[in-house]
């Protein structure tokens, strides 16, 4: 009786084997598996479409692999999906089926999928990211004004799990951040937290930036600066960038990210609402399935941050990804993965039946040994299915007569042992971090297996990367069954096998004697390949094909050779391949090309040959279609036609001027030229390279776009000034404006929010050339130019000079007087003609009680403002009162709104420069006149002038608004503020201001601002260059916090000996009544002997001046030389001034006059001593902080101390304003004060001064005007 079934595996036309198998369905994704064609595939088109309707979608796949996996798919959709067969003829039969996928999990709201490389789950504070490899993660977040503060808290939430999950430290994983809008800002660097704790604590405070959205600036900042040794990179470590925005950038990207990307730096992109997916997807590093995210609100982040974390943690560990299975067999497949970015040690994969069974594993290492396969006879036939996961390249036997003689059930066969080292149960193999494929052999037919792939760092593995794959059926072979040649035997088999097969055998009784079963062939070689040819010859290739040879080779070994010729070479190819190429082959050469199978144990199948001619070598041939595309202010794309023959690459020729350009690119047919000029057309030329040479150039052009202004004009032209405006660019940050004229030239760079800008001071009936260069953050466009001619200036009418009036009286403090006043007057519609020849009055009268008017004496500049600021004359205009005074009156009513804020600007910037007469190292003095409040905001322009030193004065006129005439003026008020009832009131505080005027202008002391109040005086630190950004250069200095951590102190190390010239710092002496300042504290290493925390000496450091600290004696002393020379001293000693020598900061007042020196300790007083009247110290001297009272020369000793506030103000009242709240002490106090006393309730304006120590105190003090 004869049975026979056959399956075939590969090759079978058959209904079932055109199929699509679906698996591994997901929300987003699906796995399709399908049987590989007949015959020489070149490749296979996967088509795919959801069976409601919609877009299809295209793929192409390699000819050896028969499974991919669909991405980015709508959840719970049926799709239709179809695989072609593409043969050199066409296509051929499609494989047909149906794949859904899942609904979402826990009903969650839609967002962006992401492909997550492993199936573990990371969650905060649960699952932590467990990994001892290094990285360095910098965060780059979008903190521009479109987030929104309500979203940016979203954004603070979603970065705080995303970096919950990771062990922070120096040698573990570091993270760093920086925010971006306008312009980035680090907000701490990868070294700044070395715990987790520390982290989360900074990310719950990350402030909101707000500004505009300039992407490609802020990833080339972090590269600049965030990603370098010195901030904490470590050269050992994974660099990780993680970009989070919401809008699409105003700035090129594209470079900038590649910059990071080719420095080694992963990046992810993550996008939300509004962001350019193009964008994210171009800065993201590949896949994009694992580094891109997009989701339509700030809402969803957290729902993606499960996700995120998984893939950056698996960035860090090194996870492999893009795992696809190929070249199928009955018993083994090939797996394939994508290394991750940062090498690894070797892979570890791990593979198991998915019905269940032991897992196997294997260490990819260059190449694999063969595994153990030690079996005795198989007593029953479920035995026999392991047996099949061997080769038949043997010949077994069985010995039935042994085995009954055993009393064991008789077997069926027994295979000849192969030795190995390994153990009998376990599959091994190695390769290297470079190793990217293996090959999983002796595996079971007709099984699916689940794979593992893992990579490995020292004891340390990675995520699992898993997917799977089925081995093919088997075919069953025939079976006869004959009469046994004795009696004693009933019946038995004889076998033939055609092919690796299960064999079914029934048998009542054995006899003693021995069967053979035989496979075809194994007393001679095996079969050899069918349809063997020889196509696609080149110059130096051939392709060889082939179909299968019987049973399974383990691979194919391809002998060429030339004819004639014996000089054979051989390449060796997987038993699963069908194809290959040779290459660099002769041209116009006959090869005979040879394949033999080879199977298990080297045993040889049969030969079988082919011949095949290369081409002659021809000569260059041209291409064709040369396109331009994709045109940017830097670059664009160069496309073209391939050459007709096969070339070994491109070569790009470019050029904007006379000199040239070139690149080579390779066998590819596109190429983007980056770093080109804005609005710049190229001749650009491709050339083919072959191997005898190149080909004619195919020629085109290219035109970068413009980075230029457009409809560039002039408008409203006087005899001083013209305007210019233009169409805005849309890239544009900032305009660069350039005026050329024949006799002067100007320069200002303006916000891209403005497109208009207007040039005063200008001569007139003179041309001018006027520029406008767009500027983004990387560079600068063409400049765009116009001429425009001032108007002549009108010859006024003649007039009588008017009648001057009487000369006003001079005061005596005004004679000698010295400064730079600017007088600031409100020319609004609300003052009228009338009041405005007041005002102007006015300021006659004022300018008219100072002696001298040049630079020997007062300089006087005037400036009237309405809807701008006009500068009528200069300081250094008039260097005579007589022509002073006459320009006063021939100045014109302007008219207009009320702008304070843009007039105090044009002050600060326009008129206190050294071009307009300023002098340094005297007195400035501002004096504004208004009857208004101003029409925009004035605090910050009036704030830069008190704190350049400037004495502001300010006057108003009826109905004010005090508050803001206290906010623009200096501070005390009472001294600096004037208001009248109307513009006839004017001689009321003539004289007060007057005389406040030339107060200033006679101290002997420049101008400071000190807590808020604008004073005479120095400050002292200033001059011994104890500033932040000085103290570096200052030998023996280290800055320190003070008081609290928001101050700043000095550690004066000892022998530091900061000392400098008495000239530099006081030029003009000390003046006769003055209170130094001292916030100072004493440290565990601070000498026990006196020193001169300030001294002032001689020429040879001879003291004459100075204040000693005695801590052995614990006492203050103020010492100076009295008229006759000699040294005279005030020394302080009871339990208050012993509280100095406790190790805390203390403050010092020290209030000297001619009379007497008075001690306040801590702002309270300690005593008052009588002194002479001082003499003069030296202008030739020095002088010297922390010097020992012993010590003496230019190069003595010093101590060490911390010194945080030292000021030196030229009056004895700044005493009753200091509350000392940089004082820990003092804030308790004034708190407990506080909270006993009822603050004043009184008709008068009072003004609290609040106080706040972030850990412990405030205080509330009211203060009077």
């Amino acid at each position: 009786i004869l049975v026979k079934r056959s399956y075939f595996c590969l090759f079978v036309a058959s209904a079932s084997a055109k199929a699509l198998r679906v698996s591994d369905e997901t929300e987003r994704t699906m796995r399709v598996t399908w049987k590989a064609a007949p015959g020489p595939v070149v490749s296979y088109r996967l088509t795919y479409v959801p069976e409601v309707g919609g877009k299809e979608m295209t793929m192409k796949i390699p000819a050896n692999v028969t499974s991919t996996i669909l991405r980015k798919l709508q959840h719970l959709t049926t799709y239709n999906i179809k695989v072609h067969p593409i043969y050199k003829r066409g296509e051929g039969k499609a494989r047909q089926g149906v794949g859904t996928t899942r609904t979402l999990a826990n009903n969650s709201k839609p967002m962006s999928h992401r492909y997550v490389q492993t199936q573990a789950r990371i969650t905060t504070y649960k699952n932590q990211c467990k990994t001892t490899a290094k990285a360095d993660i910098v965060l780059l977040v979008d903190g521009s004004w479109s987030i929104g503060r309500l979203n940016f808290k979203t954004i603070r939430t979603f970065i705080g799990r995303m970096v919950g999950v990771f062990d922070i430290g120096p040698d573990k994983v570091q993270i760093g951040l920086a925010q971006y809008s306008g312009d980035p800002k680090t907000e701490w660097h990868l070294n700044a937290h070395a715990t987790r704790e520390s982290l989360q604590e900074a990310v719950a405070n990350l402030p909101y930036k707000g500004g505009n959205t300039m992407t490609g600036m802020a990833l080339n900042y972090i590269l600049q600066n965030n990603f370098k040794p010195n901030v904490g990179m470590r050269p050992d470590s994974r660099k990780i960038g993680v970009l989070v925005t919401d809008g699409k950038s105003q700035d090129e990207i594209v470079v900038n990210s590649q910059r990071l990307r080719d420095s080694g730096i992963e990046l992810y992109a993550i996008g939300v609402k509004n962001a350019d997916e193009n964008e994210l997807r171009s800065i993201a590093s590949d896949p994009d399935e694992i580094h891109m995210y997009n989701v339509n609100d700030f809402s969803f982040l957290l729902d993606i941050v499960d996700d995120l974390t998984v893939n950056l943690c698996n960035s860090v560990k090194g996870t492999p990804t893009d795992l696809v299975t190929s070249e199928v067999t009955h018993y083994s497949f090939r797996a394939t993965w994508m290394p991750p970015d940062e090498p690894v040690e070797k892979f570890r994969i791990e593979y198991v039946p998915a019905a269940g069974g032991k897992t196997e594993v294997v260490s990819v290492k260059n190449t694999y040994i063969r595994p153990v396969f030690k079996r005795k006879c198989m007593h029953t036939l479920e035995t026999l299915r392991e047996f099949m996961a061997l080769s038949f390249a043997s010949i077994f036997t069985c010995n039935f007569r042994e085995m009954i003689s055993e009393g064991h059930m008789p077997p069926l066969f027994t295979p000849l042992s192969r030795q190995s080292p390994l153990p009998d149960d376990v599959l091994q193999m190695f390769a290297d971090g470079e190793e990217n494929t293996v090959v999983l052999v002796n595996l079971t037919p007709m099984t699916e297996y689940i794979v593992r792939v893992y990579g490995v760092i020292g004891e340390e593995s990675s995520e699992p990367l898993k997917g799977t794959e089925t081995t093919c059926k088997l075919t069953f072979p025939a079976v006869y069954r004959t009469r046994p040649p004795s009696s004693t035997v009933q019946s038995h088999y004889l076998m033939k096998f055609t092919a690796l097969t299960y064999l079914y055998l029934n048998h009542r009784k054995l006899t003693t004697q021995v069967l053979k079963f035989t496979y075809p062939g194994f007393s001679g070689p095996l079969g050899g390949v069918r349809n063997l040819q020889v196509t696609d010859p080149t110059s130096n290739t051939l392709n060889v094909r082939w179909e299968h040879a019987d049973g399974n080779p383990r691979n194919y070994k391809v002998f060429y050779v030339p004819q004639p010729g014996d000089s054979e070479k051989m390449e060796l190819v997987s038993g699963g391949t069908t194809s290959t190429v040779l290459r660099n082959l002769d041209a116009n050469t006959v090869y005979k090309v040879t394949l033999l199978p080879m199977y298990e144990n080297d045993v040889e199948g049969i030969r079988q040959s082919e011949n095949g001619k290369t081409i002659p070598r021809a000569g260059p041939r041209n291409m064709r279609n040369l396109r331009v595309s994709d045109e940017w202010y830097t670059r664009f794309r160069v496309s073209w036609d391939p050459a007709p023959t096969p070339v070994m690459g491109y070569k790009l020729v470019y050029q904007p001027t006379d000199e040239s350009l070139e690149v080579y690119v390779g066998d590819i047919t596109s190429y983007t030229l980056h770093n080109l000029l804005p609005g710049t057309t190229y001749d650009v030329q491709v050339y083919a390279q072959y191997d005898g040479g190149v080909s004619i150039p195919l020629t085109g052009q290219g035109t970068t776009l413009y980075l230029n202004v457009t409809n560039l004009e002039t408008y409203d032209v006087g005899y001083d000034r013209f305007c210019v405006r233009w169409t805005p660019h849309r890239a544009a940050t900032s305009y660069r404006i350039k005026l050329n004229p024949l006799d002067r030239q100007q320069e200002i760079t303006i916000t891209a929010g403005q497109s208009q800008y207007c040039f005063e001071g200008l001569s007139p009936d003179s041309l001018y050339n006027a520029t406008v260069f767009v500027q983004t953050p990387n560079l600068e466009g063409p400049g765009v130019s116009t001429r425009e001619r001032t108007r002549v200036k009108p010859t006024p009418v003649p007039t009588k000079p008017p009648t001057p009036p009487p000369p006003p009286t001079i005061p005596p403090v005004c004679k000698g007087a010295k400064a730079d006043v600017t007088f600031l007057i409100d020319g609004s519609w609300s003052i009228g003609d009338d009041s405005f020849s007041k005002v102007v009055k006015f300021i006659f009268s004022v300018v008219g009680a100072f002696d001298i008017i040049g630079p020997s004496g007062m300089q006087v500049s005037f400036v009237q403002y309405s809807d701008d600021a006009k500068t009528e004359f200069k300081l250094n205009t008039y260097n005579d009162k007589g022509n002073a005074l006459s320009a006063l009156n021939l100045i014109g009513y302007k008219g207009g709104n009320t702008k304070t804020g843009v007039a105090l600007k044009h002050v600060y910037e326009k008129v206190f420069t050294l071009d307009s007469g300023m002098r340094r190292n005297v007195p400035k003095v501002v004096v504004a006149v208004t009857d208004g409040r101003s029409q925009d905001e004035v605090s910050k322009n009036a704030a830069k002038l008190q704190q350049a030193g400037y004495s502001v004065f300010v006057v108003g006129v009826a109905d004010v608004d005090f508050v803001e005439l206290q906010n623009i003026a200096s501070k005390p008020s009472e001294r600096h503020v004037f208001v009248v009832d109307d513009f006839d009131a004017f001689s009321s505080i003539q004289d007060n201001l007057v005389t406040f005027i030339c107060e200033t202008a006679t101290s002997s002391c420049p101008l400071i601002y000190v807590n808020g109040f604008t004073s005479p005086g120095f400050r002292m630190l200033e001059a011994f260059n104890l500033t932040e950004k000085m103290y570096a250069s200052t030998k023996g200095v280290s800055m320190e916090p003070g008081s609290f951590n928001s101050y700043t102190a000095y550690r004066l190390h000892k022998n530091a000996f900061l000392n400098q010239p008495s000239s530099y710092i006081h030029p003009d002496g000390l003046p006769s009544t003055y209170t130094i300042i001292l916030m100072f504290r004493l440290l565990p290493d601070s000498p026990t002997e006196a020193f001169d925390i300030w001294q002032v000496s001689d020429k040879n450091y001879k003291p004459e001046t100075g204040v000693t600290i005695d801590p052995s004696a614990q006492t203050v002393s103020f010492y100076n030389k009295d008229t006759t020379g000699e040294i005279q001293r005030a020394t302080f000693k009871n339990d208050q001034v012993k509280r100095i020598f406790h190790g805390s900061f203390h403050k010092l007042h020290i209030l000297v006059s001619s009379k007497s020196v008075k001690l306040n300790l801590d702002c309270q007083e300690v005593a008052e001593k009588e002194i002479k009247p001082a003499g003069n110290t030296s202008m030739d001297g020095f002088q010297v902080l922390g010097k020992m009272s012993k010590s003496i020369g230019s190069k003595g000793e010093s101590a060490t101390f911390q010194l945080q506030m030292f000021d030196i103000v030229c009056s004895l009242g700044w005493t009753s304003r200091d509350r000392c709240c940089d004082l820990p002490s003092m804030v308790r106090e004034n708190f407990k004060k506080a909270s006993r006393d009822q603050l004043p309730v009184t008709p008068a304006v009072h003004k609290l001064q609040l106080s706040f120590d972030a850990t412990k105190y405030f205080s509330i003090a009211p203060i009077n005007f």
